[in-house]
């Protein structure tokens, strides 16, 4: 915030940079995620939810993402009020589409959840 604060300050009009400062202390000061809900858009980022299990082998398994366009970018997420909830290796075993993710992992029928940007 200190960096949006300084570059406001030189904004010369005071009633127009205390505005810009509020907003964006709001913004930046009420970030969240949200929960997760698969194939739904984060609280307030640009970015959805997809929660799926791993295959039942170790081969390759796709997952829906119902997006507008081909998602770049998947953050794997732990729930932390899920006792034995954890992390699992994943792998991109081919490119994102406009319709599916197609991931494989050493560890079989896990549940994932992810955070996908588009």
């Amino acid at each position: 915030m200190g960096f949006v604060r300084t570059k406001l300050g030189a904004i010369s009009d005071a009633a127009t940079r205390r505005v810009l400062i509020d907003v964006f202390e709001h913004v930046l000061g009420n970030l969240r995620i949200g929960e997760p809900e698969h194939q739904t858009r984060a609280e307030n980022l640009q970015a959805y939810w997809l929660k799926s299990t791993t295959a039942s082998d170790t081969g390759e398994f796709s997952i829906a993402h119902g997006l507008p366009s081909t998602p770049h970018y998947a953050i794997p997420v732990v729930e932390l009020d899920k006792p034995g909830a954890k992390l699992v290796p994943l792998e991109v075993s081919r490119a994102a589409d406009t319709k599916r993710l197609y991931l494989k992992s050493t560890s079989t029928s896990a549940p994932i959840l992810l955070l996908v940007e588009p």
